[in-house]
């Protein structure tokens, strides 16, 4: 019997290779444990139609499974290394497959309907969901290695339709987040790009549903001080809060990760500025950059 339903792609050709640097990527890793879950299946002699019932899942989401294209539930997987005899080889799969489901819900096109709340901690730029275009492409054509044209572009269309989308959203989703103050004199792309960007935050931080805070630089207390940027996802669903650390490759649902990132955040917004405060500031350096324009 043919284990792939009819029209159905294989998964390397469903599931394009993600490119992460430094870490095997959520789609790798789903692949990998699917490939494992079928071989144990076909080990025993069954068939997908088999296997389904004996676990409690329909066929379709065994074949999903092996595909790599979801990402199966500790059940599914305490349910199949019992019926397989996998001698705990797929329980042990549970976390690792519980990272790619983050990594995963961390950039679906679905993220803001299932968003109740976005938290970020900026040290060096403004947050993504928070820039303008030309900032964005500026900031891009900083990095390195260096990114072509047709790249910064593509990603700059992508951040600002996904900006759209969440900011946009009915109900609106909380957006709150701590910025350096180092973050308001950095002129990626000129001064002008930087007032523009200034005032595109203080646009923001007016809206009901946003808020801004700056972290003076002459702050005693800093909880930021030995960590980098980072991104806290809170689902509106029951599903697991998400952190996104570094540059938004490493991605966590691992509660303890999650929650010593958010004490950080909490410190960090309790010796930030106020929300009003910041506007203040925030208004004033997008004053004087533009003078410098």
């Amino acid at each position: 019997m043919n284990d792939t339903p009819p029209g159905t792609p294989e998964a390397s050709e469903s599931v394009p290779p993600t490119p992460v640097r430094g870490q095997v990527g959520a789609r790798e890793v789903l692949r990998c444990v699917g490939r494992q879950i079928k071989i144990l299946r076909r080990r025993t002699g069954l068939e997908r139609a088999e296997l389904g019932p004996a676990i409690g899942y329909s066929p379709s989401m065994v074949a999903a499974v092996e595909l790599g294209r979801r990402p199966p539930q500790p059940e599914f997987l305490a349910a199949a290394d019992s019926v397989l005899d996998a001698g705990g080889l797929l329980t042990c799969a549970t976390d690792l497959v519980e990272q790619a489901r983050a990594a995963g819900l961390a950039g679906v096109p679905g993220e803001p309907e299932w968003l109740a709340a976005w938290h970020a901690y900026a040290p060096a730029t403004v947050p993504e969901l928070l820039r303008t275009p030309d900032y964005h492409r500026a900031v891009l054509r900083a990095a390195r290695p260096l990114l072509d044209e047709e790249t910064v572009e593509r990603r700059t269309a992508a951040l600002a339709e996904r900006a759209e989308r969440v900011l946009g959203r009915r109900p609106a989703p909380l957006v709150t987040c701590v910025l350096d103050e180092a973050v308001l004199h950095r002129p990626y792309g000129g001064p002008a790009v930087l007032r523009a960007q200034l005032a595109h935050l203080a646009e923001l931080g007016r809206l009901r549903h946003v808020e801004v805070q700056v972290m003076p630089t002459g702050a005693a207390d800093h909880a930021g001080a030995e960590g980098g940027a980072f991104v806290l996802l809170e689902p509106a669903d029951g599903r697991l809060p998400v952190a996104r650390t570094g540059d938004g490759e490493r991605v966590t649902v691992r509660r303890a990760e999650v929650r010593a990132l958010e004490q950080r955040y909490a410190a960090l917004r309790a010796q930030a500025l106020s929300p009003d405060e910041s506007s203040a500031l925030v208004g004033k350096r997008a004053a004087e950059a533009g003078a410098g324009a």
